[in-house]
């Protein structure tokens, strides 16, 4: 983005000493009429004045068109941070899932005898 701007600067300077020395070789006096206007003024102003509307012009053609680019990027941006949220959301809430469980005993259980008989099966008990 630097880059763009450093270059915009550039091109618009060199735009700027040409109408400069434009004007200082074009003084001479002319008229302009339209419709039933009708206005006198050096030819360089004339046209430095066409370029100023013909610029002012093609940047209110352009400003619908930015506006609505820097709308959808502005609701594109919230929209990615609220996905980039929920994803956060559903790391912590795999990673919770992914801890093994904790170990409770319960009161009830009934603690393992070390006798060879209990470890027998129920069948071969009472042989």
């Amino acid at each position: 983005m630097q880059k763009m701007a450093t270059l915009y600067l550039i091109v618009a300077l060199v735009i700027a000493v040409i109408a400069v020395l434009f004007a200082l070789q074009n003084s001479m006096l002319v008229t302009i009429s339209f419709l039933s206007w009708e206005i006198s003024g050096s030819l360089s102003l004339v046209l430095l004045a066409t370029l100023a509307i013909g610029v002012l012009i093609g940047l209110l053609v352009l400003a619908p068109s930015a506006l609505k680019k820097t709308f959808k990027a502005s609701s594109q941006r919230k929209r990615i941070n609220a996905l980039e949220h929920e994803v956060s959301e559903h790391k912590a809430k795999v990673a919770e899932l992914q801890k093994p469980a904790p170990v409770i005993s319960s009161p009830d259980a009934q603690p393992e005898s070390h006798d060879s008989e209990s470890k027998r099966p129920p069948h071969e008990l009472h042989q």
